[in-house]
């Protein structure tokens, strides 16, 4: 995804489809850049004519011109997103009207510079061509008036999604407030409540505008040769069409490993609450977490040994030790250059928010990094607390600051990772060695003799808790993530309609996960619109295939750094090597194919899930002795989507 600010998850990423080609001709200018890359490699001059000469000096100037739309671009969304009003929300709307203004033309004029291939004569200025005709995720209707429904429906949207709240005995609940009562309350009717709240009150209203939006989109898709905008975001995050195939082998690759924690934590769950059936599905409720996505909040439920005989509270520590949010970001800057990463900037510092504000405003406090397009103004925006959680996210969102930095010398059009789901990858490999025992007990999160005197047995329950704990996190995501995207391009090739948009989401829950709703649903519910991606319109796919990426990367650069032991207890902490491995990746920005860069780190050119089998082995060892004897898996017969 190009780095930058939301907005420009709406309207720019990096490498979108070319507009109104076929598959051949994106296949055969895919060919003729690899052309000109071999001739450069090879020292061949090729010969340059004056359309070629005037290319080269188009593509310059007009990656200037982007610099400074992306820097207008990053200030209205940050001061939207941390001020929610109605001007600045018109604000947003209009520099967002600017830049398709802005765009229409610049991509007519890469079209015709790329129609003229043979002339061309440098590999950099053909694909930075490639690029500027490939540069909008929605992209421009003929109509005018459709270009302009489009971004009022997704401001409308946005604004839903930040300012909504609910109002119970008086007091205001934020989606954080109601966030909290899920992962910490254990009574299943304050559970119920908190859960129907945020999605009655959000979804509901989000879906009429979104219904719009998926006419508007697909009409904009057609105008530009797509068959719909499903399509047209498979080009845009991977360059190919096959993305349902792949999520599906990889869903399968690791359906076994989830159907045993599903298992395991449905029994759990079934000791403790009474409206659990130990055989079918479980409710979406009860899994600490507003979309169930994510259940590491209930793990004082699920950990499979005591926490005081093995494992530490990292979030007790964070509190005893005095941390706050600005310590704990510099504990993660801290990570980065012992890997050989630059410090964060001055301006990092001074301008980033690192808590929510205490004048009132209304502000979206979904986590964000933000590149102000410039050497030196990047930016995070996220209402910390003090938590073992968001010191991790903290990580996360330094992890694409530290990328924005290294894409820098590359020009605008370049400062991306290859595809949108490497760039969650690479960040996402960074908490697998910051959330490691190794690493807290090295940055003194976890005392150094804590497990100097415990004996064989209680170091492998220390093992299976951490593992467990991670595949609360990331195994638990998997259904979810592949849920998500399989949804929207079904709804996007009309499949299903408004009328089935929440039954047929649950149907997909139920069938590829084993979570179902937790109250009645109906017609008028949109279940998904209470999810930020949703009216944010921000492509899903990307998570998924980066929670599987993340063990790829994760496992050669533990080979980088000479780690000998299982790939659990891997810490790339310290090590340079590693680092500058990762660092002479993330140079190259978007500037060669995805594929290319994923063989040069890992031997592979797709995303497999080997390495994430590999990690979760001993768990799954585990988890398929405690579920002998207990049903694993759920009813499917007559239930596919």
């Amino acid at each position: 995804m190009t780095p930058r600010v939301p907005w420009l998850a709406i309207m720019l990423v990096g490498l979108l489809a070319e507009l109104a080609l076929s598959k051949d001709s994106h296949e055969k200018l895919k060919d003729i850049e690899k052309r000109l890359d071999r001739n450069k490699i090879a020292g061949i001059k090729q010969k340059c004519s004056t359309l070629g000469l005037d290319a080269n000096e188009w593509a310059r100037k007009t990656d200037e011109e982007l610099g400074e739309i992306l820097k207008n671009t990053a200030a209205s969304d940050w001061n939207y997103e941390t001020n929610v009003t109605d001007e600045n929300a018109r604000k947003v709307e209009k520099v967002a009207a600017d830049l398709e203004r802005w765009i229409i033309p610049v991509m007519k004029t890469a079209e015709y510079y790329l129609n003229h291939s043979k002339e061309l004569c440098d590999a950099t200025t053909f694909r930075m061509l490639r690029w500027f005709r490939q540069m909008t995720v929605v992209p421009p209707a003929k109509n005018e008036e459709t270009r302009l429904r489009i971004t009022q429906l997704l401001t409308e949207m946005r604004k839903i999604y930040a300012t909504s709240n609910v109002t119970r005995d008086e007091t205001v609940y934020k989606l954080s407030d109601l966030s909290d009562i899920l992962a910490k309350s254990r009574d299943n009717d304050e559970l119920l409540w908190a859960w129907g709240a945020w999605h009655n009150t959000t979804g509901r209203q989000v879906k009429k505008p979104y219904e719009e939006l998926v006419s508007k989109m697909n009409e904009a898709a057609k105008d530009n040769g797509y068959t719909d905008i499903g399509l047209y975001w498979k080009y845009a995050d991977y360059d190919r069409s096959d993305i349902e195939s792949e999520m599906e082998k990889l869903y399968k690759q690791t359906l076994p490993l989830y159907e045993q924690l599903h298992a395991y934590v449905r029994r759990k769950l079934a000791d403790r609450y009474k409206n659990v059936d130990r055989t079918g599905f479980i409710p979406a409720h009860l899994l600490g977490n507003m979309w169930a996505q994510d259940w590491e909040m209930i793990d004082d439920i699920l950990l499979p040994y005591p926490i005081s005989s093995s494992n530490y509270n990292v979030t007790q520590a964070l509190i005893s030790q005095g941390f706050t949010p600005e310590r704990m970001f510099r504990l993660a800057e801290q990570f980065f250059v012992s890997l050989g990463f630059e410090r964060m900037t001055s301006d990092f510092w001074k301008k980033s928010m690192f808590v929510r504000p205490t004048d009132n405003r209304t502000v979206d406090c979904q986590p964000f990094a933000f590149d102000f397009a410039s050497q030196t103004d990047f930016r995070i925006k996220m209402c910390t607390t003090i938590t073992s959680q968001d010191l991790l996210t903290i990580h996360l969102k330094m992890g694409y600051i530290e990328s924005f930095m290294q894409y820098r010398h590359q020009p605008f059009i370049f400062r991306s990772a290859a595809n949108a789901a490497f760039q969650e990858a690479i960040v996402s490999t960074v908490s697998m060695s910051v959330s490691s025992d190794a690493h807290l007990t090295s940055v003194g999160l976890i005392p150094s003799d804590h497990f100097s005197e415990l004996t064989q047995k209680l170091l492998y329950e220390k093992d299976i808790n951490f593992l467990m704990k991670s595949a609360l996190r990331r195994v638990a995501f998997l259904p979810f993530g592949y849920a998500m995207d399989k949804w929207r391009f079904k709804v996007f090739r009309g499949e299903i309609t408004p009328a089935d948009y929440t039954s047929s989401w649950w149907n997909m829950r139920e069938y590829y996960g084993g979570i179902t709703a937790p109250i009645p649903r109906s017609s008028d519910d949109f279940d998904l619109g209470a999810k930020y991606h949703i009216p944010a319109n921000v492509p899903y796919s990307r998570y998924f295939f980066s929670f599987v990426g993340q063990f790829q990367f994760h496992a050669a650069l533990c080979k980088e750094a000479g780690h000998k032991g299982p790939l659990y207890t891997c810490d790339i902490y310290r090590s340079t090597k590693a680092g500058n491995k990762l660092r002479s990746l993330l140079s190259l920005g978007s500037s060669r194919p995805s594929e290319e860069v994923l063989h040069t780190l890992t031997g592979q050119r797709r995303f497999k899930a080997d390495s994430m089998l590999e990690y979760f082995k001993p768990l799954y060892e585990w988890l398929k002795k405690e579920n002998d004897g207990h049903k694993v898996g759920w009813k499917r017969e007559g239930h596919r989507p």
